[in-house]
């Protein structure tokens, strides 16, 4: 689906491309970038990494940076990588300003699919995959292929992943057993659940709301349960009507939660990291989230009784679609001054240690790397589980349509949490999807 803002961003990518030089880069008469590059005396070329920091995010962007130092003590392109971490509820905007004034940097942190798309589109990304696919040490370790399949356009690979991502509920064990209450395992469980949680004055579930992709995921998970994979194939056609049935049916069915009191307050103005410290304080049963978030749940005795389920749907044959994709993507950009150490770089955490770290920190990676999964607390292991009741998994939206429709449809999701009725908010969605389609 093409939208006028994406062609606007695009338009202002191609004309600040024409100017000389931005920022602290030399600009060149063709346009390219100078760079800093390697003197002759030994003086290292520097390459800027962004990546994504805050809330569950901060232990990743952490050990990005040990790898960055390890890649710049003894990389042998002369190349020394700086890197940014920007908070999470920031990054998107950032990037794609960064992007459209031509300055973006040489490595990056990105989502998939429609978000990664428009960036392709303007010649922004360098297609890693010509390198990633000639160096068949590196592309072996992936046994899986399909798992570039989001972030391949026109038959090239542009990003590189590291793991698998699934939406999950985090379910305080030892609450659910005060109510009386069964960890669920489909949609009529969860209500009973809810009833049964805040009968015995408990909180049942925390979205929090200030990072909106939070109840945008849950939203599109309460879609999942009411049309499945039907639903999400038609999701991912040009001309999808936002206002269609099943998605108001799924916005009716969180404006049933909301109603029915089962958020714990302050969920509108509540972040993450807030809203972990509720659930590790057992102030609340349940708290969604994504599998790569669990090292911000309390590692310590609270871990025992924490448990993960996902939120499948009473229909048989919907069971098992549930909201997720690859994570820890990497791309180069096409203005990177040396391309080759960039790739190098991706290759290094490609690597046994790097997977081991990311194993260690309770993610599913998606190489071939043999991982020792023994030393991994129960919280990690218990998290790995999950993947075994995923049998289609749906990319978020706002990866999918990015910062148009896909950002849209996270607000449009806030505000149902915030009392708009939900065909209003999907009559809002489909009006905005028509109003940013290039006729």
């Amino acid at each position: 689906m093409k939208r006028k803002m994406v062609a606007l961003v695009l338009l202002v990518m191609m004309v600040v491309s024409n100017l000389a030089g931005c920022g602290k880069n030399t600009g060149t008469e063709d346009g390219t970038t100078k760079g800093t590059a390697a003197t002759s005396s030994g003086e290292k070329t520097q390459m800027t990494l962004s990546c994504v920091n805050g809330g569950s995010n901060e232990v990743f962007a952490q050990l990005t940076q040990k790898y960055v130092d390890e890649f710049n003590k003894s990389n042998e392109y002369n190349v020394e990588i700086i890197l940014e971490a920007i908070p999470n509820e920031n990054y998107k905007t950032k990037l794609t300003t960064l992007m459209a004034s031509n300055a973006q940097p040489d490595i990056f942190f990105t989502w998939e699919a429609g978000f990664l798309k428009p960036m392709v589109e303007g010649g922004k990304v360098y297609p890693v995959g010509d390198i990633l696919t000639a160096d068949a040490e590196w592309y072996d370790k992936y046994d899986d292929k399909s798992i570039f399949g989001p972030v391949t356009y026109d038959n090239k690979i542009y990003a590189v992943p590291n793991t698998r991502q699934v939406v999950v509920l985090a379910c305080n064990k030892d609450l659910f057993d005060k109510a009386g209450a069964k960890i669920p395992d489909d949609y009529s469980e969860f209500l009973d659940a809810c009833d049964k949680l805040k009968a015995n004055g408990i909180a049942p579930l925390i979205i929090p709301c200030t990072e909106t992709w939070y109840a945008g995921q849950f939203l599109q998970q309460l879609d999942n349960i009411v049309g499945g994979k039907q639903l999400f194939e038609e999701t991912c056609k040009a001309g999808f009507q936002w206002n269609n049935e099943q998605f108001v049916e799924g916005g009716k069915m969180l404006k049933n939660i909301v109603d029915s009191d089962y958020l714990l307050s302050g969920y509108l103005g509540m972040t993450p990291s807030e809203a972990f410290e509720k659930l590790n304080s057992k102030e609340v049963a349940m708290m969604v989230m994504i599998t790569s978030g669990i090292a911000a749940i309390d590692n310590g005795e609270n871990a025992k009784q924490i448990e993960f389920t996902v939120l499948q749907s009473d229909k048989e044959e919907n069971k098992g679609v549930n909201v997720g994709s690859i994570g820890q993507a990497l791309a180069i950009s096409s203005k990177a001054k040396n391309p080759e150490a960039a790739a190098a770089f991706l290759k290094l955490l490609a690597g046994a240690e790097y997977q081991q770290a990311l194993t260690d920190l309770g993610q599913v990676v998606v190489t071939n790397t043999k991982v020792d999964t023994s030393n991994l607390n129960q919280l990690a292991l218990k998290a790995r589980e999950v993947f075994t009741k995923v049998t289609l998994y749906t990319p978020w939206l706002d990866r999918i349509y990015g910062a148009g429709e896909g950002v849209e449809f996270n607000n449009a999701a806030v505000a149902i949490m915030g009392g708009t009725d939900p065909q209003e908010a999907m009559d809002n969605l489909q009006q905005f999807s028509q109003d940013n389609a290039v006729q």
